[in-house]
């Protein structure tokens, strides 16, 4: 389990990070021999920590959370200090969007050309051709669902019917293939205590 974020508003240098500013919050340096480079530190506050990670200019590109780890402390102290709102990859503003429509509307463009494409080799499959479905896929059983389809109603290849064709293999690899868990109450209870939340990231 992981987060990325972002700081947003300004560039800042990520030595700013480490010259000990932060210490006023009980945040400091963790160096992981192993780990740590130049290009990746992490900050701690002594039992969760933030990893960051610097671009070529030695400017902080990004951070992450890694495992059960809750760094919400980190963070608004990285808020208050540098004056810098706070995004995670959950929300709209981390991949350059203003608001979750357009977000939500890019997102929906994609799928739509993902799934015209694997179509395409979809049918390159059924028809013998070389194709770009690769064995031990996903796509690869949906493509196995979709010959045995095709053999109980050879119609479905029809340009017609290829909405009800891709519905049909969606369906059937669901019912098949694909394994849905439910989560209880006290395991959402546990995600939300170990999982810095979007809507709980601090704001400058």
């Amino acid at each position: 389990m992981s987060t990325d974020f972002r700081l947003l508003g300004k560039e800042i240098l990520a030595c700013d990070l480490f010259d000990g500013r932060l210490a006023d919050f009980g945040i400091s340096e963790h160096v992981n021999p192993e780990e740590s480079t130049k290009t990746r530190r992490c900050l701690t506050d002594g039992r969760n920590y933030v990893w960051v990670f610097v671009d070529d200019d030695g400017f902080v590109s990004s951070l992450a959370r890694y495992g059960f780890n809750a760094p919400g402390r980190i963070l608004r102290a990285l808020a208050d200090v540098f004056d810098a709102d706070i995004v995670s990859e959950y929300e709209p503003q981390f991949w350059g969007f203003e608001t979750k429509d357009e977000w939500d509307a890019c997102l929906e463009e994609m799928s739509r050309e993902d799934g015209e494409k694997f179509h395409t080799e979809l049918l390159k499959y059924l028809r013998g051709e070389p194709n770009d479905i690769r064995p031990g896929t996903i796509g690869m059983c949906q493509a196995e669902v979709a010959k045995k389809l095709v053999e109980l109603d050879s119609t479905l290849l029809l340009p017609i019917n290829k909405d009800k064709f891709r519905n049909l293999i969606q369906s059937t690899y669901e019912r098949e293939h694909a394994v849905f868990v439910t989560l209880g109450p006290r395991e959402k209870a546990f995600v939300h205590m170990i999982a810095t939340h979007e809507d709980d990231l601090p704001k400058a």
